[in-house]
C-alpha cells in the first residue's frame, strides 16, 4: 500500500478545486504530463507526491496558477520542523539512556 504524503490535505483539495475550475480533468493533466491518468489520480489523492509537484508545476506555467509554491513550501517547512522537534526529544531520550548506562558501568 502506498504511504500517503505528509502535505497538508488542504492543498490538494485546493488543487483539486483549481482543476476543475479550469474545467481540466485528469486525463487532460495526464497527457500534458506525459504519464497515466491513474497516475494523476493517485497523486492527487495523496499518494505520489512527486507527481503532485510535477502537477502543481503544470498549473504554474501552463495556466498561471501562483499561490501553490508558497503553499507547499509552508507545508514542507512545517513537516521540517515537526521532524527536528522529534528528532530534539530523541536525541534528549538518548542521552538520558547514555547517562544511566554511565551510572550503571561505574557501580
Amino acid at each position: 500500500m502506498p504511504k500517503k504524503s505528509p502535505l497538508d490535505p488542504k492543498l490538494y483539495n485546493q488543487v483539486k478545486g483549481v482543476i476543475k475550475s479550469l474545467n481540466l480533468d485528469q486525463s487532460v493533466l495526464a497527457e500534458k504530463l506525459g504519464m497515466k491518468q491513474t497516475t494523476v489520480s493517485k497523486a492527487l489523492n495523496g499518494n505520489n507526491e512527486k507527481t503532485f509537484q510535477r502537477i502543481v508545476e503544470l498549473l504554474e506555467t501552463e495556466y498561471g496558477v501562483t499561490s501553490f509554491n508558497q503553499h507547499l513550501e509552508a507545508s514542507l517547512s512545517k513537516d521540517i520542523a515537526e521532524i527536528k522537534e522529534e528528532l530534539k526529544g530523541l536525541r534528549e531520550a538518548l542521552e538520558k539512556g547514555l547517562e544511566e548506562i554511565r551510572g550503571m558501568v561505574g557501580k
